[in-house]
């Protein structure tokens, strides 16, 4: 099995190239094979999009004013995914498909959507549908897509209220915090509703754990189309259930 270390982990320790340089030969020397790459944060990102990143409780840096390709090369270390969003996908499968391919993967990942309506069957089918466009449109390049999920996937559907991203369960009143337990949930319609010939999945099982489900049975039952894990551990964090993404 290789392993991979998640690019959004390095955000404080890749601020310029002589820092990345060294956090990579680290990496290499702990006997991880590459980095799992994120498109935000190998190309320039807007300081919105860094507020975000920080206010989710991840690291934020400048790592993308460099030059990962080189990085990667010189360190010896491979890639096993890139991550990027669903428009951008829709908007030019064949851009984000070379780009991945440039990264030596060919594979494309698309994270749980923020601001996205999970509560409401219709729209996570449509979500469903969206991905498996996205999913043959890649195929033709040779590159396969995966959805990575948070715990906003565990909404039971028919909710029909929009989930807003980076919302503590604290911060709302009790008649407003969603089911996490009971009914059909939007992640039961993503794999159902997607053709494993064009998606498939990253599991993180720490999300479903956040989220009082068992990953353990969300991974059996999505089988070989689990075809990466996601092994998270946020750490100490505030009381709380969190909402993402």
């Amino acid at each position: 099995m290789k392993t991979y270390i998640q690019q959004i982990m390095l955000g404080t320790v890749t601020g310029n190239e002589e820092q990345a340089r060294e956090t990579l030969k680290h990496i290499k020397a702990a006997g991880y094979d590459g980095l799992e790459l994120n498109s935000f944060m190998v190309h320039p990102s807007s300081m919105l999009v860094r507020l975000l990143t920080r206010a989710a409780g991840m690291p934020s840096g400048k790592g993308g004013k460099l030059d990962w390709h080189a990085l990667l090369r010189e360190a010896g270390l491979g890639v096993v995914s890139l991550h990027t969003d669903l428009g951008s996908l829709e908007r030019g499968a064949g851009a984000a498909a070379e780009e991945a391919l440039s990264f030596g993967t060919d594979t494309l990942v698309i994270t749980g959507m923020c601001r996205f309506n999970y509560g409401s069957a219709e729209a996570v089918k449509k979500l469903a549908e969206r991905l498996n466009k996205s999913g043959e449109a890649l195929k033709q390049y040779g590159v396969s897509l995966l959805y990575h999920n948070h715990n906003a996937e565990l909404l039971s559907v028919g909710e029909s209220r929009q989930i807003s991203g980076f919302t503590h369960e604290n911060d709302l009143q009790s008649s407003e915090i969603p089911s996490f337990r009971a009914g059909n949930k939007a992640y039961d319609i993503l794999i159902d509703e997607t053709d494993k010939s064009f998606v498939n999945f990253e599991f993180d099982s720490f999300w479903f754990a956040d989220g009082g489900a068992s990953p353990a049975e969300y991974m059996e039952k999505l089988g070989s189309r689990m075809r990466l894990w996601h092994v998270t551990d946020r750490g100490a964090r505030p009381a709380g259930k969190v909402m993402t993404p």
